[in-house]
């Protein structure tokens, strides 16, 4: 399975846009099963996290139980 240039494109441009405006990163618009939806979630949120990382405080790793 290999995704056009086209749709890695708009992938791209989308997660972009919505990183520059703040939108969660829920709004990605791939949420099908199959492999083209799949590759181009990850497109998506690779791209949105290039412009948007996640606070370093965003994830707890220890391993500290209240």
């Amino acid at each position: 399975m290999t995704l056009t240039e086209a749709q890695t494109r708009a992938a791209v441009t989308h997660a972009r846009f919505a990183a520059r405006r703040g939108w969660p990163m829920t709004r990605c618009p791939y949420t099908g099963t199959d492999d083209t939806a799949r590759a181009l979630t990850q497109v998506w949120v690779r791209a949105y996290l290039a412009i948007r990382p996640p606070a370093p405080d965003a994830v707890d790793y220890s391993d500290d139980r209240a």
